[in-house]
C-alpha cells in the first residue's frame, strides 16, 4: 500500500527538495537584512578653511635717476674801450654878397647853347608777306568695307563661272539637284590653304563637284587695307547645280 502511494505523488516530491533551497534562501536574506544597521558616527566633524597667503610681489628694478646734464660755461663777455669823441666840425660863414638896388633885377647866367639833334632818314616799311592761302582738305580714304564687299563678290561669280554639273552614268540616272556652301581660307596673295563643305547637298556628286571646282579655281589677291591686314581670312559661296 505505501508504495503506491508514493509513486502517485512522485512529482510533488520531485519539486520538493527545490522547494526547500529556495526557502532558505529567502530566510538567509532577511536575516541579513535585519542584521543591517545604520552606522552614524556621533562624533562632529569640523572643516577648517585656511586662506592661503598671497604670492610675495615681485621685485621692482631700482629706476637710477638720469645723468645731470653738463653745465654750459660761458666764455667771458669782451669789454668794449670807449670810443674817441668826434672833433668839432669848424663852420666857415657864408660870402655876403654886395646889395643891389631893388629895381634891378638879378642877372642870370647865360645858358650853354644845345647842340641840334641829328636827324635820321625814315625807312619805308616793308611789305607785308603774302598769305598763303589754306590746303584743301584732304578727301576722305575709300571705305574698306565696300572694297571688300566687292571683291567677295567676285570671287563667288567667279567659282560659278568654272563649276561644272558632275557627268557620268550615276548622274545621268540619278539627275540630282541642289546646292552647296562651301568654305575655303585665301591668303592675301590669293593662294588657297583649306576648303571644305559647309552645307551639304545631301547628294555626293554634287559636293565632290563643289569640292572640284574650289580646286581648280584661281583667285585674286585681297585688295590694299582689306580685312584689317590679316594674313589669311575664310570666306563662303553657296553652288547651285542643275541638271541640263
Amino acid at each position: 500500500m505505501g508504495t503506491p502511494f508514493l509513486f502517485r505523488f512522485r512529482e510533488s516530491l520531485a519539486t520538493l527538495p527545490s522547494l526547500l533551497v529556495l526557502l532558505a534562501l529567502v530566510l538567509a536574506g532577511v536575516q541579513q537584512a535585519t542584521q543591517l544597521k545604520r552606522h552614524e558616527d556621533p562624533t562632529p566633524v569640523q572643516i577648517a578653511l585656511f586662506e592661503e597667503p598671497p604670492p610675495p610681489a615681485p621685485p621692482q628694478p631700482k629706476v637710477e635717476p638720469p645723468p645731470e646734464p653738463p653745465k654750459k660755461v660761458e666764455p667771458p663777455k669782451k669789454v668794449e674801450a670807449p670810443r674817441p669823441a668826434p672833433a668839432p666840425v669848424k663852420q666857415t660863414p657864408a660870402p655876403v654878397e654886395p646889395s643891389r638896388p631893388s629895381n634891378e633885377a638879378p642877372v642870370l647866367p647865360a645858358a650853354p647853347p644845345q647842340a641840334a639833334a641829328p636827324t635820321t632818314p625814315t625807312m619805308p616799311a616793308p611789305p607785308a608777306p603774302p598769305v598763303a592761302a589754306p590746303a584743301p582738305p584732304a578727301p576722305p580714304p575709300p571705305s574698306t568695307a565696300n572694297i571688300e564687299s566687292q571683291y567677295v563678290g567676285k570671287l563667288r561669280a567667279h567659282l560659278n563661272s568654272i563649276k561644272r554639273y558632275p557627268t557620268g552614268r550615276e548622274a545621268s540616272q540619278l539627275r540630282p539637284q541642289g546646292k552647296v556652301r562651301v568654305w575655303f581660307v585665301l591668303k592675301r596673295d590669293g593662294s588657297l590653304v583649306d576648303s571644305g563643305i559647309e552645307s551639304s547637298s545631301n547628294s555626293m556628286l554634287l559636293d565632290d563637284a563643289a569640292r572640284k571646282t574650289i580646286n581648280r579655281a584661281t583667285f585674286a589677291g585681297f585688295p590694299d587695307g582689306s580685312f584689317n591686314g590679316d594674313a589669311t581670312h575664310r570666306f563662303t559661296a553657296d553652288l547651285e547645280f542643275i541638271p541640263a
